[in-house]
């Protein structure tokens, strides 16, 4: 039955959800403690499971859009999960399980909203003291041979006799 598959679809992006709300939790805990080594591949991850929610999210919307044909729904384009709870069968326990599903989704989405922005502001604070800290460093200083500091004013060579 097509609302068996569209309940398996949204059980699919629930899970996808709950890992992206878990790594962009991991990627704020990285930030926060200064493990900035495993932000590349965290980041990374992210934007994987961001690429399987879009498919996931179509399929989605095709299987809602064949559910509403089913359930005598008219109209164009795919019916939001509201939609499909308003329109499904009152015999059966289709409402109730569309509306859970809906009502996960907008939970986890929030979750992931708030954890994402937080992870914002902690990156650009990051970033800024970064910079400051750039600048507070002044010019590189490399040693003479006799062992006296000599500024550079670029890239040096480490060793010239080599």
């Amino acid at each position: 039955m097509q609302a068996d598959e569209l309940s398996n679809e949204l059980w699919r992006e629930r899970g996808i959800l709950e890992n992206l709300l878990y790594k962009f939790t991991t990627q704020r805990l990285l930030v926060t403690n200064g493990e900035s080594r495993w932000l590349g591949r965290c980041t990374s991850e992210i934007e994987a499971l961001k690429n399987q929610l879009s498919t996931t999210q179509l399929t989605v919307d095709v299987l809602s859009s064949s559910l509403a044909q089913l359930w005598g729904m008219t109209s164009e384009g795919s019916p939001t999960l509201r939609e499909l709870v308003a329109a499904a069968p009152a015999e059966g326990p289709w409402a109730g399980i569309l509306q859970d599903h809906h009502a996960a989704i907008v939970s986890l989405a929030e979750e992931i909203r708030t954890v994402s922005e937080e992870n914002a502001r902690f990156l650009k604070a990051a970033n800024i003291s970064l910079q400051e800290a750039g600048q507070q460093t002044g010019p590189a200083v490399t040693y003479t041979a006799a062992g006296s500091a000599a500024p550079t004013s670029g890239a040096a060579i480490i060793d010239r006799q080599g």
